[in-house]
């Protein structure tokens, strides 16, 4: 019976904490994170100020537990792809889709860190190396950060090795290789906010793999060609 009692407990924080994560994600869209105020991410989630302080010390942990939750919905549907049956053309095509849906998703926040400064300046403060004097609590969310996007790297290393074993990609280092098709995402994913008409992520999905695995040099072109 008691098990019973600190399940539903936990049960009932956890959708206090969903709540207030979506609220803040609200007020700091319509206000900018520099204006955002606990008060106001409060009212917002319909709770108290108390309460919320029994969840987040400041507006910055609220941001920090934001970015996590989004990194951690990528890695763990990278490592279910990365585990599948599919073969491995097909898991790079998934683990793409995947994240231009969540990004798609997300893209209000999304657009946020690309357009507020002040939001920028404090992500840049807290993963910067750190000192002596750096707080403690978000040292350890870095490298719970750090952990976790180590995690979505390995997936998609896995995933490029296996396919070249199979002979499906270019015989590489799997980890450069990675960097350069997470820049292509990363990149499409910031000009998207200035295309006037947008396109789904399935069909940008398609021409990213088409480009990723037919490249941009012509047939014709020879080592050493002018």
């Amino acid at each position: 019976m008691a098990e019973g009692r600190i399940n539903k407990k936990e049960i009932i924080q956890a959708e206090y904490k969903r709540l207030m994560l979506l609220a803040a994600e609200r007020v700091i869209l319509r206000r900018g994170f520099r204006s955002a105020t606990m008060d106001e991410i409060a009212r917002e989630a319909n709770f108290s100020k108390a309460t919320l302080y029994k969840y987040f010390d400041n507006k910055g942990q609220i941001l920090l537990e934001i970015i996590l939750q989004y990194i951690d919905e990528i890695k763990e549907r990278l490592k279910e792809i990365q585990q599948s049956a599919l073969s491995p053309d097909e898991k790079l095509k998934q683990m793409i889709l995947s994240v231009l849906d969540i990004q798609t998703r997300k893209e209000n926040i999304s657009r946020l860190f690309v357009q507020d400064k002040s939001l920028r300046d404090f992500i840049h403060r807290i993963f910067t190396p750190a000192s002596k004097e750096d707080n403690r609590e978000f040292q350890q969310t870095l490298k719970i950060f750090k952990t976790k996007r180590d995690e979505i790297y390995q997936s998609g290393s896995k995933v490029l090795t296996e396919g070249m074993n199979r002979g499906m990609f270019v015989a590489a280092d799997p980890e450069k290789l990675l960097r350069y098709v997470w820049a292509l995402i990363e990149g499409l994913i910031h000009t998207r906010y200035w295309q006037e008409e947008k396109i789904s992520p399935e069909q940008e999905t398609e021409q990213i793999f088409e480009f990723l695995m037919k490249g941009i040099a012509g047939k014709t072109l020879r080592k050493g060609a002018t």
